[in-house]
This record gives C-alpha cells, structure tokens and sequence, in this order.
C-alpha cells in the first residue's frame, strides 16, 4: 500500500536540547503547553545523548513532561564510531538513567563524530550497536533512524539490514528546493499518502521494514528553532505500547467563512 496513509498513523514529534523556550537561558520547552495546541499528536522520540555521548540536558524534562501528560515516549542515542561499543552503551545507560523508555533509536546520519568513518567502519559500527543495544535493553524495542540517501553512500547492506526496523527521513518539499515548514499536522496531512515506488527515500531499505516517516525538520511548531515532525504506524506502536493503539485522531476542523448579502444564500452543512 502507499506509505502512509494517515489513517495507519499516528503523529509523533522528536525534540532535543534544540527545542526550548527561546530565552538566552535555553530553558527546556513547556511540555503542558505544546501538548495542550497539539492535542493530536500521540508521542513523542526524544535524544537522550549527543553524538559525542553526553547526556541531552533536557532529556529527563521531556520525558517526565510528556509521560504526564499520557503520551507514549520512546527515546534515541548516537552511535559513536569513536568510541568502543562498550564506551557507546555506557554513555547511552547514562543518559537515559532511570528513564529507559519502551522504544530505543539509534541515529545514523552526518555528525562530527562520523567524519572520517569508512563504509566498512560505519557498517561494523551499525551491526555492533544493534546488537549491544538489544542486549543491554532487552525491555525495550529498537529501530534505526537514518536517510535512504546516507545508507547508500555510507553503509554496505547486505541482509543483515532486513533485519532492522527503520525510521526515515523524506522530507517533503513545497517545490523542487524549498521543504515544507508546516505549523500544522494537517500541512503534511494533505500531502500523505506518498508512492512506496521511490528509492532515494528508502534507499537499501525494504518497504516493510519502514514503520515511521520523519517528514519534516522544519515544523514552526516550538517557541525557538524548529521541530520534527514524525509519523510512525500505529499498529507497530500499538505492539510495544499495548493494544492496538487508539483509534486515529478525528480529522482537524477547517475554518471557513462564507460572506454573501443577507437572504441570497442558502447553506446546508452535513457532518458524516
């Protein structure tokens, strides 16, 4: 089928020490307050370490933030191949504390601590971490976050990869060289679904192996700076967080206005 129709989906969003309240401090963002705009958005993947391996300073804020407010939380850390493996899962287990959510992602994509990094060393980096993350979170379920475009120029696939869940990154454009910078879910809403026929998107990853779609990095939806905006699929989430997840959100009402003279207008408006 297309990937994704919203129906499928939930919305998610990811945030970071870069998501704050726009103050010269870079205190962590009102978590009460973004939920209370987007009531509709179900979850929320939030970095509990920085490509170097240090601990994200608003990661705890966030996760007891939107853990009260009853939305689901996974989290994500960097691999780091600077560092051994087991140098990586010791600065993971510290950043997320006592804070082990029940879905972990790794990020591969450019950093500082990759540069350098040969294919083949990327590739043995990403084998290890996926084992070392399943065997040190054994709780928790685990994906991959990347861009079609970076694994092919950067990792030799091979079967193992299939084995691997992934969350992707396509950002969708509003013309040939400008992505979309939605204020609202319903921006992307209309866009979706999209064809499962391109490659760049994908790139060495199988359609069924795709359970979430990071479809932009630009959302105006945060006080300073921007934030993702993610869809993930609900029955996949619903296995990992119970049940089958709610049903999918109700569509968002649109405003309309209609100005005609008085008596020439006649209006029947049906809710189905």
């Amino acid at each position: 089928m297309p990937w994704l129709a919203v129906s499928f989906s939930e919305r998610w969003v990811d945030w970071s020490y870069w998501q704050n309240d726009g103050s010269l401090l870079h205190r962590p963002f009102d978590v009460d307050a973004f939920c209370q705009a987007h009531p509709y958005v179900e979850g929320a993947i939030l970095r509990a370490v920085w490509p170097n391996g240090n601990t994200d300073q608003h990661y705890a804020h966030y996760f007891d933030g939107f853990t009260q407010a009853g939305k689901k939380v996974a989290a994500y850390v960097w691999p780091n191949p600077q560092k051994s493996v087991p140098a990586q899962v010791d600065d993971w287990k510290r950043g997320l504390g006592d804070r082990v959510p029940k879905l972990i992602g790794q990020d591969y994509e450019d950093a500082a601590t990759f540069v350098g990094a040969t294919p083949t060393q990327l590739t043995s980096l990403m084998r290890a971490c996926w084992e070392a993350a399943h065997a040190h979170f054994p709780q928790s379920a685990h994906i991959n976050y990347s861009r079609g475009s970076w694994l092919s120029a950067k990792i030799i696939a091979g079967e193992w990869i299939h084995a691997i869940k992934w969350w992707m990154a396509h950002y969708i454009s509003t013309h040939e060289t400008q992505y979309i910078a939605a204020k609202h879910w319903t921006e992307i809403d209309v866009k979706l679904p999209i064809s499962n026929n391109f490659t760049p998107g994908r790139g060495p990853v199988r359609v069924e192996n795709v359970i979430g779609w990071q479809f932009s990095s630009s959302g105006q939806i945060v006080p300073k700076g921007t934030s993702d905006m993610d869809y993930m699929l609900r029955d996949f989430i619903g296995a990992i967080y119970g049940g089958i997840g709610p049903p999918p959100p109700p569509a968002i009402p649109v405003p309309v206005e209609i100005r005609a003279p008085t008596g020439k207008i006649s209006v029947t408006v049906t809710e189905i």
